[in-house]
């Protein structure tokens, strides 16, 4: 199959760890199917890499082999947001023409609602190519939030010949945004069992340079406020006061952690709270080793690999009942608490770490599947749509087409902000 991914969701030259489950399943769609990637770049990252001396790649082989374009994503920063879409769509079609000519796709595959999976699947009406479209959470759950683009998410959906939802709860909300029922499949992400599986807890210390004899809490992800960093410092503070000793390390970085960072320090939780920084993927697994409980204190999700890696390599979680994170849950592997709640967050990890499962109990609970099967799931959802002879699901969504406001001046906007660049 030829298959021609458009999302800003993929890693490039600076940014190698960024979503590293798309690199994973895109890895293993290219080792079977002729796989190309348009992954945008927005003006502003290439303006700050420009400042750094580095420019902005354009079209190269990754090191999966897999041939990328990283054209600019020009933009309003901030503002009008419902009509990057429009921006979006303008900024890719070049080259998406280019590549449709040198050699047409059978299936334009997307990742996020809007702007990537609106703009993919405009164009795969403009183009008669089926547009398949991934939803993992945020694009549903936070994006919808703004009415604006709510409508626009809703027009995505409604134009996309195919859905794959990672869990069950995503498939509903995006039903019930206007996506079709017969086209929306819930096809979980992968886990790479080679990589992380259950393994020795001091040997992990060790080889990470951490204290053998302290019980350790585990945050892996974005250090945002959504994904509940917060509320974990505040957890941490609240174990501090009652005397339980635990050090929590948090992996990764974000566009909040000079705030985790302040709260870290206003709260003096210097000695039992460390931010670890992003890690390389072949590094998580023993991460999850060390520790003795993982916690994901998210506001929304759909079905976290964070917390599917943890119960790979044999450790139990605490997160928040949300998206589809129910669905991954036992009580031989887990608790769930309410979003916010510091109190129940404190007193859940607690519980975990005075009666914590015996070895090999979650890993034998977990329910995971490989990339490779993901990524098989996801190729019969996308030959389903190319060989579809019944075209005229397009009918369905011209109304939506016809609402859409006319985008010359839009258009414009592009051009200024196109020709500023420029200038710069």
């Amino acid at each position: 199959m030829r298959i021609l991914a458009i999302t800003s969701l993929y890693p490039r030259p600076g940014r190698p760890n960024f979503v590293p489950f798309h690199r994973q399943q895109f890895r293993e769609l290219a080792s079977e199917h002729d796989l190309r990637i348009v992954a945008p770049i927005a003006w502003t990252e290439a303006l700050r890499e420009a400042a750094k001396g580095r420019g902005a790649p354009k079209m190269y082989r990754n090191v999966d082999g897999i041939e990328v374009h990283h054209p600019l994503f020009y933009f309003t920063p901030g503002i009008q947001r419902q009509w990057y879409g429009e921006s979006y769509l303008a900024s890719v079609r070049p080259i998406v023409n280019k590549l449709v000519r040198e050699r047409r796709p059978d299936v334009l595959l997307s990742a996020w609602t809007h702007p990537d999976g609106w703009a993919a699947s405009r164009l795969g009406r403009e183009l008669g190519i089926p547009a398949v479209m991934k939803v993992t959470g945020s694009d549903v759950h936070v994006i919808t939030r703004d009415h604006k683009r709510r409508a626009k998410v809703s027009e995505a959906l409604a134009m996309a010949d195919g859905i794959s939802a990672v869990s069950r709860d995503l498939a509903e909300k995006v039903i019930a945004l206007g996506a079709n029922p017969d086209r929306v499949r819930v096809i979980f992400e992968g886990i790479d069992g080679r990589i992380f599986s259950p393994g020795d807890r001091a040997q992990a210390r060790s080889g990470l340079g951490l204290p053998a004899d302290e019980k350790m809490v585990l945050f892996v992800g974005n250090l945002l406020l959504s994904k509940g960093a917060g509320v974990l410092v505040e957890a941490c503070r609240l174990w501090m006061d009652r005397g339980i000793k635990v050090h929590t390390y948090m992996v990764g970085g974000g566009r909040d952690e000079r705030r985790i960072r302040a709260m870290i320090s206003k709260r003096g939780l210097e000695s039992s709270a460390t931010l670890a920084g992003p890690r390389p993927l072949d590094e998580l697994p023993d991460w999850y080793r060390a520790s003795d409980v993982v916690v994901l204190p998210s506001f929304s999700e759909g079905i976290p690999n964070v917390l599917r890696e943890a119960t790979a390599c044999d450790r139990p979680f605490v997160s928040t009942r949300v998206g589809g994170i129910a669905e991954i849950s036992d009580p031989a592997i887990s608790r769930l608490v309410a979003p916010g709640s510091v109190e129940e967050l404190a007193e859940a990890v607690a519980l975990t770490l005075a009666d914590p499962p015996a070895p090999g109990v979650v890993a034998s609970h977990s329910q995971n599947i490989s990339w490779p099967e993901s990524a098989r799931l996801l190729v019969l959802l996308m030959n389903d749509c190319a060989t579809r002879r019944d075209r005229t699901s397009h009918e369905d969504v011209d109304a939506f087409a016809d609402r859409l406001t006319n985008t010359a001046s839009q258009q414009q906007v592009l051009n200024a902000t196109r020709g500023g660049l420029e200038r710069d």
